[in-house]
């Protein structure tokens, strides 16, 4: 049996589940607090399912897993959410299943650790210190020259991330994220337990100041095993916005130099080893900033999110989903051969506001269009919508396009079509 830990949502435990059923194991589900509703999900997901009261306490999620997997091999603990991965890997450890060593996904999950661990090995990084207070912005910003970016030190999906250019602008930065660090109720546990390490850190008030980087963004997974990393093909981010929310991926990337691709492979592999990530599957995001050249910007201890796995399976055979439950098991997961090795693109369409969702309209309308080869909805009604951080609500698959211009093309196309219908909260 392989135990699920989940702590927030429903869609990604489905398609965890169905991944380690089709590996040919049960799949148990160790899980935070639930609504009723929420338990018969769960419950009609998984083989059984144990409800504890703290999902990132990985004592608690060892005994759970204990119990859960009662009169079954239990093979691995594994989350693939932001907010419980690292105690998975954790209670793993205590139960003496450990194969992906919790303290790494725990540098890549706190992004001053991260920063630290590349700087010490001598990689490719902006200038960047800790704000405690709004009060600090002038003694951070003479560290960090501006303009610069704020965000959450453990955040996920760009959530309350700011740009500054002004003292000013840093220290109402610093007390926007303060006030509204809670609103996020799938992002609160994020920030309610102290960052361990070198440096011990409160994320409820301390933030990461980091130099703006200027140039193009690009992404891809890779997978660590035994200190080996494979890279998966090169994706460029052709389309983010002023939140940065990332709306569109293509892979290839246009027009690449291939010495430049050599280059961003290079200091994604050198940035991983450097935080110590093995046995897992990671999404690492680069900027090939003008003056630093490619500069890691994130590191994701778990496979991308959206519908990127589905181009990675379409393009190479590999499903880094099954990769990942490979490693966390110990067993090899199956590849097939390249299903759909052309260009192949995501798009993703954000509501916009907060509230309950009614519906979403359009998406047959969307689906006829002659470039788009699937679509994937990730919201139902009844879900909490906000623009706070990126909620990948409808996904797009697309192939046929020539160009990045014809991409926006589509988008444009698509955006027009789909119609959030949102409850203000």
């Amino acid at each position: 049996m392989v135990v699920v830990v989940r702590d927030a949502g429903t869609t990604w435990v489905a398609q965890t589940v169905a991944t380690i059923r089709a590996a040919g194991c049960l799949a148990g589900v160790v899980s935070g607090p639930v609504t009723d509703d929420e338990r018969v999900e769960l419950s009609g997901l998984a083989d059984r399912l144990v409800v504890v009261g703290d999902p990132t306490d990985p004592g608690l999620l060892a005994a759970a897993a204990r119990e859960v997997s009662a009169g079954h091999r239990l093979g691995a603990v594994y989350s693939s959410s932001d907010g419980a991965v690292v105690a998975a890997a954790r209670a793993a450890e205590l139960l003496g299943i450990g194969r992906t060593p919790s303290a790494g996904l725990a540098a890549a999950r706190n992004k001053f650790a991260t920063r630290q661990a590349m700087a010490a090995a001598g990689l490719s990084t902006p200038p960047f210190a800790l704000i405690h207070d709004a009060a600090e912005a002038a003694a951070v910003a003479a560290a960090v020259p501006l303009p610069a970016v704020v965000k959450p030190v453990n955040g996920a999906g760009s959530h309350l991330v700011e740009r500054v250019s002004t003292v000013d602008g840093l220290a109402a930065a610093y007390r926007t994220i303060a006030d509204r660090l809670f609103d996020a109720p799938q992002l609160r546990h994020l920030y309610t337990a102290q960052l361990t390490g070198a440096t011990p850190i409160d994320p409820a008030t301390t933030f990461l100041v980091e130099g703006l980087l200027r140039g193009h963004e690009y992404t891809l997974d890779l997978i660590v095993r035994d200190g080996e990393v494979e890279l998966l093909p090169l994706v460029d981010k052709f389309f983010v916005d002023d939140r940065f929310f990332e709306r569109g991926f293509v892979s290839p990337p246009v027009d690449l130099d291939p010495g430049l691709a050599r280059d961003i492979g290079a200091a994604v592999t050198n940035a991983v080893l450097a935080v110590g990530l093995d046995n897992t599957v990671a999404c690492v995001e680069v900027i090939v900033d003008e003056v630093l050249g490619p500069t890691v910007v994130e590191i994701n201890c778990r496979p991308a999110g959206q519908i990127m796995g589905t181009l990675y399976d379409l393009r190479t055979g590999v499903n880094t989903a099954a990769e990942v439950i490979g490693l966390a098991r110990g067993v090899p997961a199956i590849r097939t051969e390249p299903k759909l090795p052309i260009p192949l693109a995501t798009l993703t369409l954000f509501p916009e506001g907060t509230g309950r969702l009614r519906a979403v309209h359009g998406l047959d309308e969307v689906a006829d269009l002659p470039d788009v080869l699937r679509v994937v909805r990730s919201v139902a009604p009844g879900d909490l919508i906000t623009d706070d951080y990126e909620i990948f609500a409808v996904n797009l698959l697309v192939a046929g396009f020539d160009d990045e211009k014809d991409l926006m093309d589509i988008y444009a196309e698509a955006d027009k079509l789909v119609r959030f219908e949102i409850e203000p909260r």
